[in-house]
């Protein structure tokens, strides 16, 4: 468990990865509660990493020091990208049709007006 939260701080730190880990780990029922029912927030992000860190066992400070070094996330390199081949747009777009309107005006009030 203690692994797997460090690693989680060295290379996520996202606020999806961290309610995964809360709800996999903690005994926190409201604070499971929580997470599924409020929206992602900084606030509710910092809620979720100071509980992680209480779980891991970990100083503020080791925290602070992990926060402190960049996130290590796997870039994907421009070869790897899969860049789809774009459809031929044909000669004639598509036309649009005119529809009546129905206006109401001054002479149709003054008509219903009349008694």
């Amino acid at each position: 468990m203690k692994t797997e939260i460090e690693n989680y701080f060295k290379k996520d730190r996202s606020h999806a990865g961290g309610v995964q880990l809360i709800m996999k780990h903690s005994n926190r029922l409201a604070l499971k509660k929580q997470c599924n029912m409020q929206p992602e927030s900084e606030y509710m992000t910092g809620v979720i990493h100071e509980e992680l860190r209480e779980l891991a066992g970990m100083t503020q400070e080791a925290l602070r020091d992990l926060f402190s070094a960049k996130v290590a996330k796997d870039i994907p390199q421009v070869k790897d990208v899969v860049i789809p081949p774009v459809k031929a747009q044909s000669a004639n777009p598509p036309v649009a049709t005119k529809t009546a309107k129905t206006v109401s005006g001054p002479a149709s009030k003054k008509a219903s007006r009349k008694k």
